[in-house]
């Protein structure tokens, strides 16, 4: 399979994740990011642990945790997130992951965008 081919199939398997979602658990979790770029001050990165630790609060439990991939990278489109890239290698950094479900798996490392950050905190 090629690079091209393997980004096809990531990008199907996450609209497929993304579709499939009851919309109460999509809105459920476009809510905890949101609270994790408010509460988290661009200085700082984070992963999905954080937006687990969100909707634990909220007692969601997502049907597939799948679906913070898509709603990421939406968040990223829309500007309140970005990757925290090596300035070695430029790739978007990882942490392993402290939830045991997880079992130290490597997560990438966000940040919430300044402009979000402060923008959100008008209010």
């Amino acid at each position: 399979m090629s690079e091209l081919e393997g980004k096809q199939q990531r990008d199907i398997g996450m609209a497929r994740v993304e579709t499939s979602a009851r919309p109460s658990q999509k809105l459920a979790a476009k809510h905890a990011i949101a609270k994790v770029c408010r509460t988290t001050p661009p200085h700082k990165s984070w992963t999905t642990d954080e937006v687990h630790a969100v909707l634990e609060c909220m007692n969601v439990k997502l049907d597939n945790a799948r679906l913070l991939g898509p709603l990421m990278k939406r968040a990223q489109k829309a500007g309140l997130i970005e990757p925290v890239v090596c300035g070695g290698c430029h790739r978007q950094e990882t942490r392993l992951s402290k939830r045991k479900k997880r079992h130290a798996g490597p997560q990438y490392l966000w940040r919430t965008t300044a402009d979000y950050y402060y923008e959100s905190r008008k209010d």
